[in-house]
Formats: structure tokens, sequence, C-alpha cells
């Protein structure tokens, strides 16, 4: 598969200069690959740790990691300089709220100076003028940005392969798929390469990635985080999320990136609720989670992930959870997915005006020049070929129907949470363990519903599958949690006792293994 010279050479330059030794640190320092934000900032303000030797570690982990697991696009040209810069506002007494806590940027989101591809050779030209929102606050509160990370190819599909950056492999066994599209953010905090880092989501992309990857993914109430500086997919239904190693620090990450001015009355509660505080870890005792009884799998196939899910819900129940079964033949995440999935007929027209926005000469005239071009993975063919032969998308009767029937389950949702009283809906993320490198995608993904409704959702580690050859830790397996529009301050106070619950989350083995 072919790649771009220009941004390769980014990436292998920055992996090849020698990393500047590190100036006389305390033996007591910790290993940045492992922190917390609040590990983080506690070790730099006992002076256990400077900004600069947490760059160097990013770079010496992406140096011994990505070449296998393909995480990474590009790197920051100016990580060392930025992280020197930290250290000197330190020194001067100014500490930001997230003072050198390492981010990376899925690479169909805007940094300045750097090419924002989308994973396409066709793109590498189209180097952003500022950051994108998202990335513009968390730089503004100190964060210290790392790169930009692989992804599927315009975001379209779930196994993270692009033009560019080629396949990301899975940190517990590089066998296999590492899901996506944010495969190469979820990843890459995964192995300690970023303490944090940034994703998109249109149906299942933040959170099939963290539940593949044994990581945690916020996907938050439509409208809370500003989208611009990202190559859309959907209109209906993109957010931009963290992906980090825990729910507090998700929860960290999101409140700083909230947009200011969010869109909706609901997002706008959930901002109200975000400045009002960090969320405090509920009690479980009482609570009534909903599990949705068809976004289990019914085959031999899926038992490894039921059992696994079924054993978490049991540790639920014992901390005084109350677990109610739902069984509704319409919260099916296959049929939901051919039925609300708005984002096949918004793709088009999206993708026409971002490129037409292009300068000349940073990508493709039109869509139909980009499949002309032929440069993208063999998977992503059907979907174009149909976005292209569609002339008017948004005009379909289709198109139409999708969202109506998207409203109409959106209150029928509401409904089923006010009716039985849930604080949240369970699921598993996905009704497998991470496919075979080589299988045949599946669908068998269960974010749909979060997605296309608008509602809130987490994906944390549930538990793992049973150690073999190729994943010696096992496999990891996430645990959805879906809650009411807005809730989100509750949503994440739920997550923290589940995960306070189960803790469930492995390091990935650290030695090459092919």
């Amino acid at each position: 598969m072919a790649v771009s010279h220009h941004i390769k050479t980014i990436l292998a330059c920055a992996l090849a200069l020698p990393i500047p030794p590190a100036d006389a640190s305390p033996a007591s320092a910790p290993d940045p690959g492992e922190l917390s934000i609040a590990e983080m900032l506690q070790a730099q303000a006992a002076g256990r740790i400077r900004c600069a030797d947490v760059a160097r570690n990013a770079l010496a982990t992406i140096r011994q990691r990505d070449p296998q697991l393909k995480a990474f696009i590009s790197v920051n040209p100016d990580l060392l300089a930025d992280a020197q810069k930290l250290d000197a506002l330190r020194r001067a007494g100014t500490v930001l709220p997230l003072h050198c806590i390492p981010i990376a940027v899925k690479d169909n989101l805007d940094a300045k100076g750097m090419a924002t591809t989308g994973g396409s050779v066709l793109l590498h030209g189209n180097v952003a003028g500022e950051d994108a929102d998202a990335l513009s606050r968390l730089r503004d509160a100190g964060a210290l940005f790392i790169g930009k990370t692989n992804l599927d190819e315009l975001a379209v599909a779930g196994s993270t392969i692009s033009s560019l950056g080629g396949q990301t492999l899975n940190a517990y066994d590089p066998m296999r798929f590492a899901a996506g599209s944010s495969g190469g953010s979820a990843v890459a905090v995964a192995t300690g390469m970023s303490l944090c880092a940034l994703g998109t989501e249109t149906v299942n992309s933040l959170r099939n990635a963290a539940s593949s990857a044994g990581v945690v993914a916020l996907r938050s109430t439509a409208g809370l985080v500003s989208r611009r500086g990202a190559i859309a997919q959907s209109s209906t239904m993109d957010v931009v999320g963290p992906i980090c190693r825990s729910v507090d620090d998700a929860a960290r990450v999101l409140a700083v990136m909230a947009d200011p001015r969010p869109a909706g009355a609901e997002a706008a509660r959930a901002a109200t609720a975000l400045r009002a505080g960090p969320p405090a870890r509920a009690s479980l005792a009482g609570k009534r989670f909903g599990v949705l009884a068809n976004l289990f799998g019914k085959g031999p196939e899926h038992e490894p992930v039921n059992a696994i899910i079924r054993t978490a819900l049991d540790a639920l129940r014992a901390q005084g959870a109350q677990i109610v079964e739902i069984d509704d033949a319409e919260f099916d995440s296959d049929l939901g997915s051919k039925r609300l999935n708005v984002a096949n007929y918004e793709f088009g027209p999206l993708f026409e005006a971002f490129l037409a926005r292009l300068p000349t000469g940073a990508g493709p005239a039109s869509l139909r020049a980009y499949v002309a071009a032929g440069r993208y993975p063999a998977g992503m063919s059907k979907f174009l070929q149909q976005s292209v032969a569609w002339q008017d998308p948004l005009a379909m009767p289709e198109y139409r129907e999708a969202l109506r029937y998207g409203d109409t389950l959106r209150r029928k949702m509401l409904d089923l949470m006010d009716t039985q009283a849930l604080d949240a809906m369970v699921y598993p993320a996905q009704k497998r363990p991470p496919l075979a490198v080589g299988d045949a995608p599946r669908p068998e993904r269960n974010g749909i519903f979060a997605s296309a409704l608008g509602f809130p959702a987490i994906d944390l580690p549930a538990g793992f599958t049973p150690p073999d050859a190729g994943a010696p830790v096992g496999l990891p397996v996430g645990l959805d949690m879906l809650a009411r529009p807005g809730d989100d301050v509750r949503l994440l106070g739920l997550a923290l006792a589940v995960e306070q619950t189960l803790q469930a989350r492995r390091k990935p083995p650290t030695a090459d293994r092919r």
C-alpha cells in the first residue's frame, strides 16, 4: 500500500532523532507511561519529574512500540521544545490545570502546522492553520501535544487501516485488529505512548477502539464538545471525545475540552454540571441498570464476551445495584445500524464541502476525484462507490426515514428509562473479542443507539478473556454505559463506581510478539 513520503518522513525523523539525556533526576522518578493525570500533576509538583522527562519518555515509548503497532501517523516536531516551555512556566510560578499532560490526537483533527490527513495519502498537503477547538482548549490548559494517531481512512470503518498509516494492531495481541476508527488513539493510550488521546466517533469509533484496547472512552452529549477542526462524517452523529486509562482522567479532559458555548439545552445542562466541579463517585446501592438482551450475541462465538459481562453485572449486583433485564426487539444493534445510520447519507456532502475548502494542491478536488485515484483501503470501496453514486443523498426518502426513526427510538429509550426508573443502560461494547487480522469485519458492535439518539455513553474495561499464546494477559472486553442526554456528570459518577468495583484493566504485554 502506497504511503506519503512526506508524512512518513516526519514520523521517521522524529523517532530517529537522538533523545537528549535527562538531567539528573531523583532516583524515585516515576514511569510516566502508567501515571494518571492526578499522579502526573503530583509528581511534577513534588519535583520528581519534569515535562522534558515526560516528552523524552513518550518519544522512547513510541520508538519502541510504534514500529510494530502503528498507532501514530506523525509526531509533534516541537514536542521537546513544547515540554521545555512548560517546564519554564512552572519555574516561573505558572501551573496550568493539565500541565504537561500528554495528549495525542486522531489525524482527522487539526493541529496547527501539521497535516490533517484523515489517514489518506492524498491529503498530506492539508496543513492546518490552527488547532481544532478541542485541542486548542487542552493546549491552553497546559496539555503536551504528542502527535497525530492513525485511524480508519476518513474514519469511515472500524479496523483502523489507512493508506497513510497502514494497519494499527492490537496492543494485547498484534495478530488482531485494534478496532476503530479511533484505534491509533486507543493503542497509544493503552501502551503509554500518550497518557490520553482525542478521538472522534460517528457510530462506534471511540468506544469500540477503547474496548479492544482495555481503556476508557467517553462519548458526551451531542453539542457539549466543539467539532470545529475535524474532518466531518456526519452532522447528526459526530462527536470528539477523550480516550484515557481511567474514568477520572476522561472526566478531567472532558471538563477542559467542553465548549463554553455548548449547542443545545441538554449540552448546556451537562456543561453547567461540569463547571460545578468534578464528578463524585456514586454509590451503587439501589442504582438500577437496564440490560438490553438483544445487545448480547446468541452464538457460541459470543460466549467469552457474554460471560465476562455477566460476571461484571454480578459484581455490580453484589454492591447493591439492581439489574433490570429488558427484551425489546427494536433495541437490536444490527437492526439499528441498518435503520439509524444517517452518516451513510451525510458523509458525501460533508466530504465534498471539506475538499472544496482546501487550498489548491492540498488534496483531491472532489469525492469523485478521491475515489478515482484509487489510493484507499479496499474495504472502503463499497461505501465510497455508493457515496459517489448518490446525487443528492440528503433528499433521499431513506435519509428522512432514518432521521424520523431516530426521533421515535429516542423517545422510546427515554420513556423506557423513565418507566423502569433506570440510572443507565449497560451492555457489551462489542459482542466478540477483537478479531484476528484477516478476518472479515463484522457488525456485532453496539454503539449505534447512543450515537444515533444523542445519548452520552462511556466504555470501560469489564474483564479479559483467558490468556493464550497470542494474548498472554488475555484480550480486553469493554462494558458500555449509556445515560440520558445531559447527564454526563451523573454518568461519570456511576462509571467511577463501576470502575472501582471491577478494577479490570491490565497493562498490555511490552515485548514485541508476531
